[in-house]
Order: C-alpha cells, then sequence, then structure tokens
C-alpha cells in the first residue's frame, strides 16, 4: 500500500496576500476621495498611516511564511510572493522620499522675506481647525529656510507697482499662468501708499493636499518689490514644495517681466537692472491697460 503524504498550506501566506490587497486598495482609495475633496486631509492622513501599518504587518507575515514554505514544504508559495510583492511595493514611496526627509529642514512654510514675511488674510479664515497656524513661525523657520534656501529672496524690479501687479495677477490666474486658484486678490494704492495682495491655492499633484500662497507687491512708480510666501496647511515638513513653487514663480514672472515691458530679467536682492544696459533691439512694448484697469488703479 502506497503512503499518501498530506501537504499542509501555510496560513501566513493567505493573510499576506489578503493583506496586500487591502492596503493597495485602501491607499488607492484614499489618494482618490482626498483628491476629490470627499476626504479631509487629517482623515486621509490617518488612513495613510493605517495603509502602511497594514502593509508592514502583510509584508511581515509573507517573510515568514516563505521562511516556512522553504524549511517545512508546506504550500502557498505563491500567496505568499503575492503578499511579499504588493507590501513590498507600497514601501517603495517611502524609501524613495526618505532621503529628501533627512536632506531638507523640517520647515513646512517658505517665504522671500523672513523679517517681514507676507500675512495672510482671506487664507487664515479658511483654513481649518487642527491646520498649521496662518502666522509665520519665524523663531523655528527663518534661520532653517535661510541655511537651506539662500536664494530666496526679495524680488526687486525697475517697473511700477501697478505694472509688476498687472503681470503678477495674470500669471497666476491665466490660462498658461500657474494654474493656481485665487482665493482673494487687492491692487495696490498709491493714495494712502498700500502695497498689493494676491492669495491664492495649490495643490499637490498626487496626493492633493492644499497649500496657501500670498503674495505682496509693493513699491513706487520706479521700483517693485515682490515677496511670495507659500505654506502647506498641515505638517512640519514640506519635502521642499514650498520652496520649488517659489522659484518656479519667480522664475515665470522674470520672464514675463522681460517679456512685457521695456526693461531686461529683473534683478534679485536690490539688484537692478538699468534701460541702458539693455540691447535695443530687446527693447519691448510696455503693458496696455483697459481703460476698466487704469480707473480701478486711479
Amino acid at each position: 500500500m502506497i503512503g499518501r503524504t498530506t501537504l499542509i498550506r501555510e496560513p501566513y501566506a493567505d493573510a499576506s496576500r489578503r493583506l496586500g490587497i487591502f492596503a493597495v486598495l485602501l491607499l488607492v482609495a484614499t489618494m482618490l476621495l482626498h483628491r476629490v475633496s470627499w476626504l479631509s486631509t487629517p482623515v486621509a492622513i490617518n488612513l495613510i498611516g493605517a495603509t502602511y501599518l497594514i502593509a508592514g504587518l502583510g509584508l511581515a507575515l509573507g517573510l515568514v511564511a516563505a521562511t516556512s514554505i522553504w524549511i517545512r514544504g508546506r504550500t502557498g508559495a505563491w500567496g505568499a510572493a503575492w503578499g511579499i510583492l504588493l507590501t513590498g511595493a507600497l514601501w517603495v514611496w517611502p524609501a524613495v522620499i526618505t532621503p529628501i526627509f533627512l536632506s531638507l529642514p523640517r520647515i513646512s512654510d517658505v517665504t522671500t522675506n523672513v523679517a517681514q514675511p507676507p500675512a495672510f488674510v482671506a487664507l487664515a479664515r479658511e483654513r481649518p481647525r487642527g491646520a498649521n497656524a496662518a502666522v509665520y513661525p519665524a523663531v523655528r523657520f527663518a534661520a532653517l529656510q535661510q541655511q537651506a534656501y539662500p536664494d530666496l529672496q526679495t524680488l526687486v524690479v525697475p517697473r511700477s507697482v501697478e505694472d509688476a501687479y498687472e503681470i503678477a495677477i495674470d500669471l497666476v490666474r491665466g490660462r498658461r499662468g500657474m494654474g493656481w486658484k485665487v482665493v482673494a486678490e487687492e491692487a495696490p494704492q498709491a493714495r494712502p501708499p498700500k502695497p498689493g495682495t494676491i492669495e491664492a491655492t495649490d495643490r499637490t499633484l498626487v496626493l492633493g493636499f492644499t497649500d496657501d500662497i500670498v503674495i505682496r507687491i509693493a513699491g513706487s512708480d520706479s521700483e517693485a518689490r515682490v515677496d511670495i510666501r507659500s505654506a502647506s496647511r498641515y505638517g512640519n515638513h514640506d519635502f521642499g514644495a514650498n520652496a520649488a513653487r517659489i522659484r518656479r514663480f519667480v522664475r515665470e514672472l522674470s520672464v514675463r517681466m522681460d517679456a512685457a515691458g521695456p526693461v531686461g530679467v529683473a534683478a534679485r536682492s536690490g539688484q537692478r537692472i538699468q534701460q541702458a544696459d539693455v540691447p535695443a533691439g530687446h527693447l519691448k512694448r510696455p503693458i496696455e491697460r483697459s481703460p476698466e484697469k487704469a480707473a480701478r488703479q486711479r
């Protein structure tokens, strides 16, 4: 009589596979629901944290199952393989961003003027309970920002404050602009002197986290000083997103300043480019304002 060999299936293999599938579905659902604003940011952050706890448990069970299958000759290798593959794939993202997290300062509020940063007014009222404070935390962030991003400084342009404001608002809300959502805007005033401000929001590409932006444009008829501040609503580490957003705005604004008027590319940190320094072939027609804009500015 031929004896039969009873094959025992490794229970941790199926558990690892199921946890991997559940973690992937939970992460995708959380990202989609938060992207369409069906989930608040705190809830989404908690669900993402739960996703990685589940993924960590699934990965551990998959490794235990694979070891047991190898040593004891049990079945369930495919289940363990799928569990390790799915849960391991989820941990690729944290592994990629960990060097960024360690190399950049733990700040979530960045500005071109740490001494007198532009203030949130309309957006301060829109920040929900539990979000970061609307006031710039200079004591905690100023020194760290200046060390990590020394290039972020006030943009000084040899142009009237009205022209600079018109170019900036067109850049923010134009069809080929930054793609931000303008929440509030106020044109500069000559009497009494009052800077122009633009408040807007931007959302991160993948997770859809909302960041707040405020632009302040002050100066005179011959010179404008542009400051911008970008701040995350939640968290104390922005992974460099706010600094990258400011650099992009300053770069695009400088290009538009160059293309819209008779002077060259805008200078930074008090450095100015005189009209005589620009070749004659590069002189361009000044900005033409509509009668409505001119009346509003007067």
